[in-house]
């Protein structure tokens, strides 16, 4: 997940989304606030691909995984990234994330 995410800062969005994903498979339920950490980290590189779509999809499992397990970053995590769905508000998944993060 680490090699994901450096390969995020680095523009290979491709190989680090597989790498995150993989990652993220791996983890055991112990090490759940990373796997929200890094499904916030998801989302925002989605939204720097201009793909709101899974932005939306791992924003809101992020949200939700940290709701549940008490994990206030990664509900600041995401809660930082809300604005940047607004020109997409109307996209798939946008309306139900600002709806849960607004509950």
């Amino acid at each position: 997940m680490d090699t994901g995410q450096a390969l995020l800062d680095l523009g290979d969005t491709s190989r680090a989304h597989q790498l995150i994903t993989h990652g993220e498979r791996l983890l055991p339920p112990a090490r759940n606030k990373t796997k929200g950490v890094f499904l916030a980290y998801r989302a925002a590189s989605y939204l720097d691909l201009k793909e709101p779509e899974p932005a939306a999809a791992a924003a809101t499992q992020s949200l939700l995984l940290a709701r549940h397990i008490g994990a206030p970053r990664c509900v600041s995590l995401v809660d930082d990234l809300l604005p940047r769905f607004q020109p997409y508000r109307h996209a798939q998944g946008v309306p139900e994330l600002l709806h849960l993060a607004a509950a």
